[in-house]
């Protein structure tokens, strides 16, 4: 598959982008620019529902669950000795600032915990992935 110009283009610009407010505002930037439309009558929105982008914070939450999916089965070579599960659940880290709150662990284990069983057990990346998709709607 193909990956048009604006998606490398937002792709590159979405490390710069640390919090969901500066995300929307790249995200509206690269959809101008794909679109070649900055009249300021024109409706981002409506661009964005043209494209069918899902948005920035929707992507690095799907890449961080993929990863921690990966690291819990076992696919990466990542020290997870320090998370505890039960009921294929981990318990949250104990954070102390802001900053580590936010971190890969925490909130991807957030996001993890919100998931169902079914979708947390899939045998393989891309099932994982698939139940993703429907779970979010992505």
């Amino acid at each position: 598959m193909c990956t048009p110009p604006g998606r490398i283009l937002f792709n590159h610009m979405a490390p710069m982008a640390e919090t969901p407010h500066k995300h929307r505002i790249v995200q509206r930037s690269a959809v101008r620019y794909v679109q070649n439309d900055y009249h300021y009558t024109s409706s981002v929105t409506n661009m964005l529902s043209e494209l069918k982008w899902s948005t920035l914070e929707q992507r690095r939450n799907q890449a961080s669950l993929t990863m921690l999916h990966k690291i819990h089965n076992k696919q990466v070579n990542v020290d997870h000795s320090h998370l505890t599960t039960r009921n294929n659940k981990f318990l949250i880290p104990h954070s102390k600032t802001k900053q580590h709150m936010n971190s890969f662990f925490p909130r991807a284990i957030r996001l993890w915990n919100e998931l169902t069983t079914e979708i947390n057990n899939a045998p393989t990346v891309p099932a994982f992935a698939s139940g993703l998709n429907k779970f979010y709607a992505f």
